[in-house]
């Protein structure tokens, strides 16, 4: 499908070609016939790109400063890297649109295929043909409206947040300064609902726009113009004024405080310096008050993408309302954006549209909207799969599939994979189609598949790496298993029992080799010192780890995500597990600041193997920037190592100290992907390795993880035996019964993780 994209280096406009996106749990996926292009907003975002990096920062001293911790915490390569990318990374433009609903997915139970709709929200409702909007971004069309003008519902939502901020009762004077797009609609909206609104702008075709609307409106630079506006109200000030300039001065401010009455508020819609004058302010005591967006649940992750509803006694006007009510306006005709004279183009000339906000001597268009076919299509799914494909080695050219092309995937994961002879990447797959896209043409996948059903049915893998969010690992692990392709998904492999049932019995029925992304186990580090201790002796491991503080909108909270401890804590749990040669039998899990999971950022674990062995994990979610990130000490007869931040391994034995040095700090990311290729292959892996790459373990530790979460939860002990049929087989444990669900196992001397499947082999050493 089509799409307008931005270059951030360059501030290039092209129609670039992504894959649609999907139906999601909770999204609503539209054909789009009409979307706005906000001339204020996406002129300054164009602008932006255009500049030189210097230009760039001066325009956004707040990600300068994100800049400067990064290199002070991940240092100054890393954070070059990561710049780079983020340049080279294409933007989807656009927030506001309207047209028809092709699918939705689970949960969305109001919006049904067929129905005209607008939607709103950035990375949402882009210029594309077929967009994936959450449900409470999406509102119904009523009949008589005409779609090319519900397309406008987004910007008309932020004009209404504006009045209400205003909190000012019909009849009321109220000022706009500014008559851009937001500020014109301000003026309809204020005149629809009774308000005695007067319009304010610098530029003569703006106030002419107004007044060919049947508004009030004066041109902003004679110094009378306050006394102008008083005698419009018969002598009277305004009662509240609206900011819906876009300018760097702060004379909108400052000229806001000559226009108000005593005690009035004044209302900061657009992009403006806010520094009042005393002169004005103190002296009438003006109050000051900010409109967010479109509305209540604006950035509110939980309202926006997980639907979550406010209460409406409580949060009457949320922005999901205030679309309906920009468009129940336009249905009445109290409204009519026609009056807006938008300049329409057709989405393939996307580049001339932008080209039109900038300043010219045929003067400025308020309003631009882009108009797409409609003949845009979903991909047809494909068939349901019947039963399960049989696991066939490859021959020649190891194929690589991805399902998600994050961050992590392309720093850390695909340069390594590059490196490995005789492997292709095959498919690429996930998300809104954008990250795909542009990953897939950076690392020479053959195919950017339309859908994950699609790269999936096509059976065109030897091996898929499940590298999307936390929430789909579950679902994907086990359908690669079933589709006869070998697994490799990133921690963690699922966040409940049920999920890590269903990969169990995939991998058993497959027969595939398959790996979970626990790189610690392949760290240099871990690996010499897991050679040193003695054979089968208890340990006594004490894992440290200050992991700092994650901002409360980070997508690890959202409950859907599991949290730190699903999400990063497993990490410490398997490496651990990875030592000790026993089986866990039990976790006690406590929460410094939470006792949800979901919530949880500091928690200390105690997990007691059925060897003797324990092992402590305190995960410091909380600690400052700078602190030491990762210490990992194991004491054992006659044996005491330590390995600090994976730089140094320092063994004492036999009385002797010895130190050895890692360059860089190893996790254990290339000697993972060299094992994974390996382990696809066929290739014998030796000893340690296969140790490493055994997938049981990997199962065990994410059943520990999730038994975490509910010793968190309960406050107390849990027991880690698996109580499902396929876990129990792929543990190499008895067949669940009665009450194994919280019992605490007795010891039962087995000194190693059990085999199961075609990739496990024994842990023992």
């Amino acid at each position: 499908m089509k799409t307008v994209l931005l270059s951030p280096r360059t501030g290039a406009i092209t129609v670039g070609e992504i894959p649609a996106p999907e139906a999601a749990a909770g999204l609503v996926v539209i054909r789009n016939d009409w979307s706005l292009i906000s001339a204020g907003t996406e002129r300054a975002t164009v602008s932006t790109g255009a500049q030189s990096l210097l230009g760039k920062a001066r325009h956004r001293p707040d990600q300068v400063a994100q800049v400067l911790e990064s290199v002070r915490r991940t240092g100054l390569a890393e954070t070059y890297r990561t710049v780079q990318d983020r340049l080279d990374r294409p933007v989807q433009l656009g927030y506001s649109c309207a047209g028809t609903v092709l699918r939705t997915g689970e949960g969305v139970d109001d919006i049904c295929p067929g129905m005209r709709v607008a939607a709103a929200g950035a990375r949402y409702a882009s210029h594309a043909e077929i967009v994936a909007v959450p449900r409470n971004l999406v509102v119904p069309v009523p009949d008589g409206v005409d779609t090319q003008w519900a397309a406008f519902a987004t910007v008309g939502a932020i004009a209404l947040q504006g009045i209400h901020q205003a909190e000012v009762v019909p009849g009321s004077r109220i000022a706009v300064i500014g008559l851009g797009l937001v500020g014109q609609i301000t003026l309809q909206l204020l005149r629809a609902y009774g308000y005695d609104g007067v319009g304010i702008d610098p530029d003569s075709a703006m106030v002419a726009l107004a007044e060919s609307a049947g508004l009030v409106a004066f041109p902003r630079g004679a110094d009378g113009l306050p006394g102008a506006v008083s005698r419009q109200w018969a002598g009277a000030d305004a009662d509240a004024v609206l900011i819906t300039a876009a300018t760097s001065s702060s004379d909108p401010v400052e000229f806001a405080g000559l226009l108000a009455r005593d005690r009035a508020t004044v209302v900061v819609v657009g992009d403006v310096d806010v520094a009042p004058p005393r002169s004005s302010y103190y002296h009438k005591e003006l109050t000051i008050r900010y409109a967010r967006s479109y509305g209540p649940g604006r950035y509110d992750a939980r309202f926006e993408e997980d639907g979550h509803p406010y209460p409406e006694g409580y949060v009457p006007w949320t922005e999901r309302r205030n679309l309906a009510e920009v468009l129940r306006l336009l249905a009445t005709g109290a409204v009519d954006f026609a009056r807006l004279k938008p300049r329409v183009f057709a989405v393939e000339d996307a580049a001339g549209a932008y080209e039109a906000l900038k300043p010219s001597t045929a003067g400025r268009s308020v309003a631009l909207l882009l108009r797409y076919s409609a003949t845009a299509q979903l991909p047809s799914r494909p068939a349901p799969e019947a039963g399960s494909r049989a696991w066939t080695a490859p021959r020649g050219t190891l194929r690589l599939a991805a399902i998600g092309a994050g961050n992590f995937a392309t720093r850390t994961l695909f340069p390594e994979l590059e490196r490995e002879p005789g492997v292709a990447f095959s498919w690429v797959a996930g998300g809104r189609g954008l990250s795909a896209a542009h990953q897939g043409r950076r690392w020479g996948f053959r195919t950017v598949a339309e859908s994950v059903d699609t790269g999936l049915a096509s059976g065109d893998a030897d091996c898929v790496m499940v590298l999307s969010r936390h929430d789909s690992h579950g679902r994907y692990a086990a359908r690669v298993l079933r589709g006869g392709a070998a697994l490799y998904c990133e921690k963690p492999l699922g966040l409940t029992e049920t999920e890590l049932e269903d990969i169990a019995d995939a991998w058993l029925i497959s027969g595939a080799p398959a790996m979970a992304g626990f790189n610690r186990r392949f760290a240099p580090s871990v690996r010499d010192l897991r050679a040193v201790l003695p054979a089968g002796a208890p340990l006594q491991v004490v894992h440290r780890v200050f992991a700092g503080r994650l901002p409360a909108d980070h997508w690890y909270f959202d409950p859907g995500q599991g949290g730190r401890l699903l999400g990063e804590v497993c990490h410490f749990i398997d490496t651990a597990g990875f030592l000790v040669p026993g089986r866990p039998v039990g976790v006690r899990a406590v929460g410094v600041d939470a006792r949800d999971p979901a919530a949880a950022q500091s928690l200390t674990l105690q997990i007691t193997y059925d060897d003797g062995s324990a092992a402590s994990i305190v995960y410091g979610g909380l600690t400052p920037p700078g602190a030491p990130k990762e210490l990992l000490e194991v004491a054992t007869d006659r044996v005491a190592a330590r390995i600090d931040d994976f730089r140094s391994l320092t063994v004492w034995k036999g009385g002797r100290e010895v130190t050895t040095k890692y360059r860089g700090g190893p996790k254990g990311h290339a000697a993972e992907m060299h094992s994974l290729v390996r382990l696809v292959r066929g290739e014998p892996l030796g000893e340690e390795t296969a140790a490493a790459a055994d997938f049981a373990s990997a199962l065990w530790s994410s059943l520990v993880a999730c038994r975490a979460a509910r010793s968190l939860t309960e406050d107390g002990v849990v027991g880690t035996a698996p109580r499902t049929p396929a876990l129990a087989r792929a543990l190499g444990c008895a067949a669940p019964g009665p009450g194994a669900a919280g019992a605490v196992p007795k010891p039962g001397g087995q000194a190693a993780y059990p085999a199961g499947g075609s990739s496990s082999t024994t842990a023992a050493r």
